[in-house]
């Protein structure tokens, strides 16, 4: 599953190295090109919804469909809306890969992601966080985080 698709910048290579794929982005303009992209690829087993992160990820929380096995996901600057991280823990997927443009909003969903509260047993660990510098002499830097299910 791939969160915040856009275009289909990873979506391609994610469907080149997976039997099904599901791409979930708000934007409709986005998602054309996202599909248009994949025809132009000759890539099938792909999913595109037209959605929202947070609806999507409540919807399977709610429904008894399979969990993802992995989710890709690099959400906007501001990171994850209100309740999504709490949210993306709960699905059960082997592996989640956050790649970020703010590490101060990578960091706080990551503590709710990997379930560092008081009141909850850690559901994820951090296996590798990698900084990319994409945006020399600026302070910008981008931040890849892949999480492990611990259960």
């Amino acid at each position: 599953m791939e969160l915040y698709a856009g275009a289909g910048f990873f979506t391609v290579g994610l469907a080149r190295q997976f039997k099904r794929v599901v791409a979930v982005e708000s934007d409709r303009t986005a998602t054309g090109d996202l599909e248009r992209n994949l025809a132009g690829a000759g890539l099938g087993g792909v999913e595109v919804r037209t959605s929202r992160v947070e609806t999507v990820l409540s919807n399977l929380a709610k429904s008894r469909d399979s969990k993802p096995d992995a989710v890709l996901l690099d959400p906007p600057r501001t990171g994850l809306v209100r309740g999504a991280a709490k949210q993306l823990a709960t699905l059960g997927a082997q592996r989640i890969v956050y790649l970020s443009c703010d590490p101060a909003t990578l960091a706080r969903d990551l503590r709710i992601i990997c379930g560092d509260l008081a009141d909850e047993r850690p559901r994820y660990q951090l296996s590798r966080l990698v900084g990319l510098d994409l945006f020399p002499q600026t302070p910008h830097v981008e931040a890849l985080a892949v999480l492990d299910s611990l259960g």
